[in-house]
């Protein structure tokens, strides 16, 4: 009688599942996993084909698991696959987008922002830190513009960094004859020439000129004494030619002649003679007027006489009907009271902007060095039921762009700001485009724009409206883009009609 070869109990308890006797032998049935005479020796699973893991595979005593690499899980017992981070966790990036990648993520910002991992949030990039920009750079959220001095003669160039020189696309003659008078160099409309002369004789006025100009008004020139005594004043108002005069305390105006104002040369001669004065065009008589008394005044044992060119020598509302003085003209061959002036040649030889241009042509110029600046109201009361002032800006203008950058209009604040503008430009900065566009700006934000080649020796008509709920760009009756939303141009428009009640001055051909 063999004794159970099972007891005490040979098998590996832990790898075993039951003792068999086999009477004088002895049989252990292995768990899973398990190998050996007495179920002693785990099965290493793992090597063979991995355990059937995709990826990693865990050995453990009878038995293994399959395991991930970082960014995987178990999509069964077996198989891995990828985890989304960005849906898993939709937070996982802060403010900034979340980019899913096999085993990871990152998070990542617009262009022009870097991400911050410590506060999760987008941080403006200040390019111009990096010395980007040739001349002038301005940061931007997300980004940042370079200027250029255009008063300096350069403008952006096509990598829109670095600055080139702005290249006349139409040409204009520029030159100036030192021969000539320009009258309308004093902006406040002062005189631009003031002769006295002296005589031991009593002597008569006689002046003798050729004159060009488009203008329509404003003073020649002015012959006499003080504003209370005797003097004459020669102008032109609408176009005519006027005479002003003063004698004995009496004040006449009289007009007559045909009108000048069409930019072609002629002469002009007023002569002082017994108890008349007669002004001439082209030696056609166009006025005689009987006069009691002399231009030349007695003082101090000498006949004196005060002469302006180009402005008088008093206020102009203290004229007997006022004018505005400023007279856009060119004067040449100019004679005062026989030749003796040469004086005036020389100064003008020495100063540039007493010359006219050599050739002239109807309308405004703007070299870029410039501009017109005027005091207008945009504004109109209330009125009737209305119980708000409107407001309403038109514009209506025809150019011939000499460069291809330029501001054509803009309203001027008290402060320097500029809450409207209209300006040629050859690049779009925000959009790093470099072309030629025509824009309107309501301070720093582009309202309308458009896309045209105005350098084509051609003449252009733009215009422009603004009112309350209205904008409207339009360049030969082609309409501009809109930038904006309506809700963003109702608050653009809104801050327009804040300026407009505050002092505004009006600009053209530049800023100053």
């Amino acid at each position: 009688d063999l004794p159970n070869q099972c007891s005490p109990d040979p098998c590996h308890k832990e790898g075993t599942v039951k003792c068999e006797d086999l009477k004088g032998d002895f049989y252990c049935e292995c768990k899973r996993g398990w190998q050996g005479k007495t179920c002693e020796k785990d099965i290493d699973e793992c090597k063979v084909q991995n355990g059937g893991c995709n990826q990693i595979c865990l050995n453990k005593l009878g038995s293994y698991r399959c395991s991930c690499y970082s960014g995987y899980a178990l999509k069964d017992t077996k198989t891995c696959e990828d985890i989304d981070e960005c849906s898993a966790s939709a937070d996982i990036c802060g403010e900034a987008h979340c980019k899913n990648s096999l085993s990871s993520y990152e998070c990542f910002c617009d262009e022009g922002y870097k991400y911050d991992e410590v506060r999760k949030t987008c941080e403006d990039i200040n390019e111009c830190e990096e010395k980007l920009c040739e001349q002038t750079c301005v940061n931007l959220p997300g980004s940042y513009t370079c200027h250029c001095d255009g008063r300096g003669g350069v403008k952006l160039s096509q990598d829109m960094n670095t600055c080139e020189n702005i290249i006349p696309c139409v040409p204009f003659a520029v030159g100036k004859s030192i021969k000539s008078l320009y009258l309308g160099r004093m902006f406040s409309g002062t005189p631009v020439i003031r002769l006295r002369f002296k005589r031991k004789q009593l002597t008569r006025l006689v002046a003798e000129f050729d004159f060009r100009t488009f203008d329509p008004e404003g003073i020649l020139f002015f012959a006499g004494g003080r504003q209370d005594s005797t003097w004459v004043v020669l102008a032109l108002r609408k176009g005519r030619l006027e005479l002003q005069l003063k004698y004995s305390g009496i004040g006449r105006v009289t007009s007559s002649g045909p009108l000048i104002n069409h930019g072609m040369w002629q002469t002009i001669s007023v002569e002082e003679l017994e108890r008349s004065l007669v002004i001439k065009v082209n030696r056609d008589a166009v006025m005689k007027i009987a006069v009691s008394g002399d231009l030349f005044t007695l003082e101090k044992g000498l006949y004196q006489l005060n002469l302006t060119v180009g402005g008088i020598p008093f206020r102009p509302k203290d004229l007997i009907l006022p004018i505005n003085p400023r007279l856009d003209g060119c004067m040449r061959a100019w004679n005062w009271l026989n030749g003796e002036d040469t004086t005036i040649q020389e100064t003008i030889k020495m100063n540039e902007k007493m010359q006219c241009f050599s050739v002239a042509g109807r309308g405004s110029f703007y070299p870029g060095r410039g501009f017109a600046v005027f005091d207008l109201t945009y504004v109109q009361p209330a009125s009737g039921n209305e119980t708000k002032a409107s407001w309403e800006i038109e514009v209506n203008a025809a150019i011939q762009p000499a460069t291809d950058t330029g501001v054509l209009f803009a309203l001027v604040t008290e402060e320097a700001s500029v809450p409207l503008s209209l300006s040629l430009i050859d690049y779009h900065s925000t959009k790093k485009l470099k072309q030629q566009f025509i824009i309107m700006a309501l301070e720093n934000t582009v309202v309308a724009r458009l896309a045209i080649n105005l350098c084509d020796k051609k003449e252009h008509s733009v215009d422009i409206l603004l009112k309350k709920d209205h904008l409207s760009l339009r360049v030969d009756g082609t309409a501009g883009e809109s930038e904006l939303s309506i809700s963003e141009l109702e608050d653009s428009l809104s801050i327009l009609e804040s300026s407009l009640h505050s002092t505004v001055k009006t600009y053209v051909g530049g800023l100053p």
